[in-house]
């Protein structure tokens, strides 16, 4: 929560607040007015200017004028002495009126010690006049503490009393403005007719569909585990050694939360899906922030829809957040003085700030399949704890990944010949494996039979593998990770060796990958 008084004491003429909770900030507003034995008024255009009570409950019609000038005038005037003003939604008025924007500048830099002006508005948008003679500050989400509060009073007010851990029934709601958490925890009561820890499920689906109506995000289910991920051992050792950094154990060990990973390879190699497997793994959830929806076309709303999808990440953490692809997200980078006013390069800014100093337990899963298009900043130690470089995989891998698959749809892999089958397979990506099992049950399905080697060999044939289109750009991102990042298998390809199961020899290994003992 801001901390208004001080923003008072320090004669701080006017105050932005970005916040979707009204009635949070009212809340503040009045408390602090009381605290510092100031009146409190408020003035929208659709109830003109009231007088508040202490209790911010009740208040008292003072101008039903609805004109925006009429409200600056009355609050350089006299009557104005010793109070708190608070102007809702005032930046549509600010827009493109020179006359408002003058009168605000006049109030900026006055000499007030007994007045402060309040905006209250859902997002940053000022003109640049005003840039520097307002203090903006933006609302964080509720935390614990703030939820509980909102808890008990809908439990009172619905007259139920809650059972079980209702440290887990307020968690579920993290990430929710007050209003949100308040129609949640209304719903799993109407719906149950009680509150219990089996109405979790309840409240975080509502939670899902407002995070998801955001626009930004999307709360992910997490089923997979890292068992389903067939292969990359150095890779899911270190997920499960970094599990534990997140105990307060580990705090007190002097250790730091992890940040985060990213994963480079080639498309269909298990990235997305070690990224699912990370929540399951650690009991989190995931949220996945989609770049490219982040971008909006008027100036200043794409950084402001960045902070806002960090802020919601933050208060559901501890939590994965999941960039899938996320070179699409900042493509045009190089360009982005002069293509976009910049917007791009801002927006990663933000996000590359965020990761650096980011306190809470956000731990980050960013994928990319072409390494050309990571702008430098993202690479740099420091932004993530390590970088992976996923590769197609070798034969013991292949192996792992069929039985995986084949144990997925329900068949006992020792009723198949693997090792013929992962040989036919070579140079397939884990993706591309799953399709030509998929296939072959199809088959096998419209023959009336049940499924064969033969049949998934023969689907496997007919299957064309991304590694004979990109070719020479697999080559180039061998040749980029043996220095730059860290193979996520222990089964790893020579860099001149695109057609063979040959491994690297464990020497070779050991010079770019520090976590083979």
């Amino acid at each position: 929560m801001i901390n208004l008084s001080i923003l008072i004491r320090s004669s701080i003429n006017i105050v932005q607040v970005i916040s979707y909770e009204t009635m949070r900030i009212e809340g503040e507003v009045s408390r602090t007015a009381a605290e510092l034995k100031r009146t409190w008024y408020k003035w929208s255009i659709t109830s003109g200017l009231k007088k508040m009570s202490n209790n911010g409950k009740t208040s008292t019609s003072i101008e039903d004028k609805d004109d925006a000038l009429f409200i600056l005038d009355w609050y350089q005037s006299d009557e104005a002495k010793d109070s708190v003003l608070m102007l809702q939604d005032y930046d549509l008025f600010l827009k493109d009126n020179p006359r408002l924007i003058s009168k605000m500048r006049d109030i900026g830099y006055s000499n007030y010690s007994d007045r402060t002006l309040i905006l209250l508005q859902t997002k940053r948008c000022l003109p640049l006049e005003l840039e520097k003679d307002v203090y903006i500050v933006e609302e964080d989400l509720p935390d614990r503490s703030d939820l509980t509060v909102m808890f008990e009073h809908t439990c009172k007010q619905y007259d139920v009393t809650p059972s079980g851990n209702k440290e887990k029934l307020v968690d579920s709601a993290l990430g929710l403005t007050i209003m949100e958490a308040k129609r949640a925890f209304s719903k799993a009561i109407v719906q149950a007719g009680k509150l219990t820890e089996e109405e979790i499920p309840i409240i975080i689906s509502e939670k899902e569909t407002i995070i998801k109506n955001s626009g930004h995000l999307e709360y992910y289910h997490h089923n997979e585990t890292l068992d389903d991920i067939g292969g990359l051992d150095i890779l899911k050792n270190w997920l499960r050694r970094r599990g534990r950094a997140f105990e307060q154990g580990a705090k007190d060990y002097g250790l730091e939360t992890p940040r985060g990973i990213l994963l480079l390879g080639i498309p269909g190699t298990g990235k997305s899906l070690c990224a699912k497997a990370v929540g399951a793994a650690w009991q989190f959830p995931i949220i996945k922030l989609d770049m490219g929806k982040i971008f909006a076309g008027i100036v200043g709303e794409s950084e402001g829809n960045i902070r806002k999808a960090l802020k919601i990440a933050e208060a559901v953490s501890p939590s994965v957040l999941w960039i899938d692809e996320i070179e699409k997200g900042l493509s045009g980078m190089q360009s982005s003085g002069a293509t976009d006013g910049g917007t791009t390069s801002r927006v990663l800014g933000t996000f590359l700030t965020w990761m650096q100093e980011k306190k809470k337990p956000v731990f980050v899963v960013a994928t990319a399949n072409n390494i050309s298009g990571l702008p430098p900043e993202l690479l740099r130690k420091g932004r993530v704890d390590e970088i992976f470089f996923v590769d197609l995989p070798l034969k013991p891998d292949r192996e792992e990944i069929i039985k995986i698959h084949l144990g997925k749809y329900k068949r006992k892999s020792e009723n198949f010949d693997i090792s013929k089958i992962a040989d036919e397979c070579e140079l397939f990506s884990g993706a591309e494996i799953e399709e030509a099992i998929k296939e072959a049950l199809f088959r096998a399905f419209d023959e009336d039979k049940e499924v064969t080697t033969e049949h998934i060999i023969e689907a496997m044939k007919r299957t064309y593998p991304i590694s004979k289109t990109m070719k020479e750009n697999i080559s180039d991102m061998r040749r980029w990770a043996k220095a730059r990042a860290v193979l996520a298998s222990s089964n790893a390809w020579e860099e001149d060796s695109a057609s063979k199961d040959k491994p690297v020899p464990q020497l070779k290994q050991e010079q770019y990958n520090p976590f083979i003992q």
